[in-house]
């Protein structure tokens, strides 16, 4: 009887000629879907912690005291679904996708509800951004990819095109030079465009630093091609603009001697 059984399959078997899988390779199939899996949820987990990053790094989310000039032309709305990064939720929801792929791929992954399966990846891609974010992952790539990709500008509306309107009276950048007795600073924005910056008279808000290598938000007006003074100073990190009660102190004129004696 059993011959009789087995005789059927031995004939398909021997008809389509297959051979024995090693155990070894059945392993490396299974654990390539397993690390696909894995890679894809660190990767979108980085994705959203560009997002999280780019989201509540504009100043309406932290910055009360700019906000009604910030939306005197634009409505809030508006600009609210202008700086959703959907670029970086296109990412995240590719790499879910993959991660998806690669789980049900796995030994046991098709015992799981597609719903499931794809909830699991997003939380485990949440709490992964969480501790990236505390480390300011989202910051870095985001920074980087703005000073570097010049495409990326054309597909994120963040903070940083935000204060590339010097025509607005707002300038953004990092401090190549500074001259404090000149009260000169020289400013490379987003744009990779440079200004000398006039601060002579500029309110300047707590904590500020103002040195080489600093990233600024300069609030003033245009007084020729690459020259602009400036009227407020802070920080470019969000955690000072939450300061809501801070107010600006003005930067102590020095006066050259040469021209005291004159």
């Amino acid at each position: 009887m059993r011959e009789g059984r087995s005789r059927p399959v031995l004939e398909e078997i021997e008809k389509r000629k297959a051979v024995l899988i090693p155990r070894w390779r059945v392993f490396l199939k299974r654990f390539s879907f397993w690390l696909l899996a894995a890679i894809s949820v660190v990767t979108g987990s980085i994705a959203m912690a560009t997002a999280i990053y780019v989201f509540f790094d504009n100043d309406f989310t932290v910055d009360h005291d700019t906000i009604q000039q910030l939306f005197i032309e634009r409505p809030f709305i508006a600009d609210i679904f202008s700086s959703i990064p959907y670029i970086w939720l296109a990412a995240l929801a590719l790499f879910t996708l993959v991660a998806f792929i690669g789980f049900r791929h796995t030994k046991k992954g098709y015992r799981y509800s597609t719903p499931i399966v794809i909830a699991s990846s997003l939380l485990a891609s949440l709490l992964l951004s969480v501790c990236l974010n505390a480390t300011d992952v989202g910051g870095y790539i985001h920074r980087y990819l703005i000073e570097n990709v010049r495409m990326y500008h054309s597909l994120i509306y963040a903070n940083e095109q935000r204060w590339t309107n010097a025509r607005k009276g707002l300038l953004g950048g990092k401090v190549t030079q500074l001259d404090n007795t000149t009260h000169i600073l020289v400013l490379k924005d987003f744009q990779k465009r440079i200004w000398n910056v006039d601060f002579s008279n500029a309110e300047v808000w707590p904590k500020t630093r103002i040195a080489p290598g600093r990233f600024l938000k300069i609030t003033g007006v245009t007084t020729g091609k690459g020259t602009f003074y400036a009227l407020s100073i802070q920080n470019w990190e969000k955690k000072y603009n939450k300061r809501k009660s801070a107010r600006a102190q003005k930067v102590p004129v020095i006066i050259n001697q040469e021209k005291k004696a004159l």
